[in-house]
């Protein structure tokens, strides 16, 4: 009997040396889940400039057309986006949706989905593009099947931004 309590004061004694407390395992899991998560951020961050350089070597090597006739066109994007694009015009290059469609605009989570965007927009910007613009269409990267967008080589004016709506969550 003395033999076998011996034995369990010495696997108790063990376990509370070798064992770490509740507060250090917490600790240990939440250092864990940190490397986690900055692990995941810096590769979804790699994998994302990787698109982006893919996209815009495509986008480069696509020849650009010129419109025959005027055309509408939407751009979702941030307010802040929307007011500098509004001051200063659109930057050569600037991804717009390929045609502009009646009715209810998209909410900003379908928008997103729709076409690929990496982040959720919160406005809709309409923009008149004049004939004669080139512009290269290809297919929205990472966005759904069947869904263009227009890329143009140059600048547009803020002039052919006509309206900027803002967008349900």
């Amino acid at each position: 009997m003395r033999t076998l309590i011996a034995r369990i004061v010495w696997v108790v004694v063990l376990a509370g040396v070798l064992l770490p407390p509740p507060a250090l395992e917490a600790q240990a899991a939440r250092s864990a889940a940190r490397g986690v998560a900055r692990g995941t951020a810096r590769s979804v961050g790699k994998s994302l400039s990787s698109v982006f350089r893919r996209e815009a070597a495509r986008d480069a090597a696509t020849a650009s057309r010129a419109l025959a006739r005027k055309r509408t066109v939407f751009r979702y994007t941030t307010s802040a986006q929307a007011r500098r694009e509004q001051a200063r015009g659109l930057a050569a290059g600037t991804h717009t949706t390929s045609r502009a469609g009646p009715g209810r605009p998209l909410s900003a989570g379908a928008a997103q989905k729709r076409y690929g965007l990496p982040a959720r927009p919160q406005v809709r910007e309409t923009i008149v593009l004049p004939k004669g613009t080139p512009v290269r269409a290809n297919r929205a990267w990472r966005g759904s099947r069947g869904v263009g967008e227009l890329t143009s080589p140059r600048s547009i004016g803020s002039l052919a931004i006509r309206r900027v709506l803002r967008l349900r969550r």
